[in-house]
């Protein structure tokens, strides 16, 4: 954890209840593993599951409440699967089942610095003991928001407790509570005299100005609540139970409608997003260290660990990246294997035109894949799955060199691709990779469909997005379609032939589905290799016989369509990259 002026804990609890408001009675639930062991998510009462406390700690007050919206959003979303929600109420039937609860340790440098400028106690533990004695006057000021706040003075650091949840706040204690305990427990250092609330303002503002707390906004904020004339507990007590499960309603819809994405790191990819909910679910501790990069560490079980883009580790050897970025050499090594791989051609930039046609000659009037020899996520693909003629196939050859100087002219195998996530030589799931589509209503073209499509959350926070390039622009063409063609109600229409979701196609979950001796192959194919995180790309058309075909093996494999699908289950990707890193048991 970064340095800085103090290091700041929060817990809130959390009833879980019934989303008609009935008091959860199941059991710990199984997502967030020991809850003896879990940091970030346990119980308070280890004979009775049904009240959540949740637990954050950071080096400010502004992460620490992000942190604790990344946790609840996770707790919400296994919740949600359970038919269950949490209460945002630290009352139940006007009992207090739920509390808050802020713990604060100052910096050792930092305190070192403040005793130059200020008559402080010449040890952090007397610093903790004057807190506790100042904070009293501040405990009965702010009862109105808080409650019968209690204040204890620890060796290590001074803790706040028994503070009643904030009903108006999403995540029980809003990012204005805690600037005003951080800028409280600081005041309450120096000798202020406090007798009433315009006292306790000019001093928490003398102080958050002084020691650059950044809380100015926050205190301001919280002593307008507590001068007015109605207190946070009477508004509260004004709510019906109704009204209250209507509040929970719309905080927890909020908190399910970002499990796909984190409330701070916006530019982390889909995968690295998957990883870090499946570690906070499991109460393993994180930091983003280069969010544009989607670089985390991540600390559990007694051991640190670097992960990139959410899969790539030092598990991984260095050249297997650089083998299967190349199509071409990959699918030699799977072929010398015994692995059934697409017979393929290779064409140069740098060839005569007069060449690559005769080369290419033979493929004419077939249907075939044209691609970058190195490509990802569909870029430069063209799939022909009727005849193609020799003008659609130099078009296409010409688009895929605008990628790579070479460029792959692949037999096309008919049937539906799937894709096979290894995970230490095991596979953990198979989807299968719907072409992109929109379905008609109508009354709309094809391109607002489109654009309708790309809001809908999956699409929209796993990155996925359906694109209009010029591959789309020829399949609709060969449907005698534009994207300023509208559709008739209820009619599906495909936009390319690849599926890759990285172009707008959708994961269907076919785990369960799946035979055996597929997954065999898939495995066979990473060690091949030796992968140890891996996708492995397989056309198949008959379930039922042995013929397949393996297009492609992925180093980078976007496991979040296999960890949150279109369709379907899904699988926890991430907990098994996390056990593969010993991270957890």
């Amino acid at each position: 954890m970064k340095q800085g002026k103090y290091i700041i804990g929060i817990e809130r609890d959390a009833i879980r209840c019934s989303f008609s408001g009935r008091k959860s009675t199941k059991a710990f639930p199984k997502a967030f593993g020991n809850k003896e062991k879990n940091i970030f998510i346990s119980t308070i009462d280890e004979d009775d599951d049904s009240v959540l406390r949740l637990k954050v700690s950071s080096s400010n007050y502004k992460d620490a409440y992000i942190k604790m919206q990344e946790v609840t959003n996770v707790v919400v979303n296994e919740l949600h699967l359970l038919g269950e929600m949490i209460y945002a109420s630290s009352f139940y039937n006007d009992e207090v089942l739920a509390k808050g609860k802020i713990s604060l340790q100052i910096d050792k440098e930092f305190y070192e610095e403040l005793k130059e400028d200020y008559d402080l106690p010449e040890s952090l533990e007397e610093a903790y003991l004057k807190i506790k004695e100042n904070m009293e006057v501040v405990a009965d000021l702010a009862e109105r928001n808080y409650g019968k706040i209690k204040v204890k003075a620890n060796k290590k650091d001074v803790v706040i407790s028994n503070i009643r949840l904030n009903i108006f706040d999403g995540y029980g204690i809003s990012q204005n509570d805690l600037m005003f305990f951080v800028s409280s427990i600081f005041m309450c250092l120096r000798d202020k005299e406090i007798k009433n609330l315009k006292d306790l303002q000019k001093a928490l503002l003398e102080t958050d100005k002084k020691l650059n707390l950044k809380c100015n906004g926050g205190i301001e904020a919280i002593v307008e609540e507590l001068k007015e004339k109605v207190s946070r507990e009477e508004k509260e007590k004004g709510y019906s139970k109704e009204t209250i499960l209507k509040l929970s309603e719309k905080y927890n819809e909020y908190a399910y409608n970002q499990r796909y994405c984190m409330q701070k790191h916006k530019k982390l990819v889909a995968e690295s997003v998957a990883i870090i909910k499946d570690a906070i679910a499991n109460g393993i501790d994180f930091e983003v260290l280069n969010e544009n990069k989607s670089t985390v560490e991540f600390r559990g079980h007694g051991n640190i660990e670097f992960v990139i883009e959410g899969n790539k580790t030092d598990r991984d050897n260095y050249i297997f990246p650089i083998i299967t970025d190349d199509k071409y050499i990959s699918k030699q090594e799977m072929k010398e294997a015994g692995l059934s791989v697409p017979e393929a051609i290779l064409l140069d930039s740098d060839m005569d035109r007069q060449d690559i046609e005769e080369l290419v000659s033979e493929y004419y009037n077939k249907k075939l894949v044209v691609k970058p020899r190195n490509t990802n996520y569909g870029t430069g693909i063209t799939v022909f799955s009727k005849k193609a003629t020799k003008a659609q196939i130099l078009n296409a050859i010409d688009y895929a060199f605008k990628f790579d100087n070479n460029v792959l002219i692949e037999e096309y195998k008919k049937g539906m691709e799937y894709r096979f996530l290894v995970i230490n030589g095991k596979v953990l799931s198979v989807c299968h990779r719907r072409i992109a589509s929109v379905v008609g209503d109508g009354k709309s073209t094809i391109k607002q469909l489109i654009q309708a499509k790309n809001k809908e959350p999956w699409h929209a926070l796993t990155g996925t997005p359906v694109k209009m390039d010029q591959p789309v622009v020829e399949f609709l063409k060969l449907q005698d379609l534009t994207y300023d063609s509208v559709v008739s109600a209820n009619r599906r229409i495909f936009l390319r032939t690849n599926s890759n979701c990285s172009t707008g196609g959708e994961s269907v979950d076919y785990t369960d589905i799946m035979p055996t001796k597929f997954k065999k192959i898939a495995e066979k194919a990473a060690r091949v290799f030796d992968a140890k995180i891996c996708g492995v790309d397989i056309i198949i058309d008959d379930m039922e016989k042995d013929e397949y075909s393996i297009i492609e093996i992925n180093d980078n494999p976007g496991y979040s369509i296999n960890e949150w699908p279109y369709e379907g289950r899904g699988e926890k990707i991430g907990v098994a990259i996390l056990k593969l890193l010993n991270l957890m048991a």
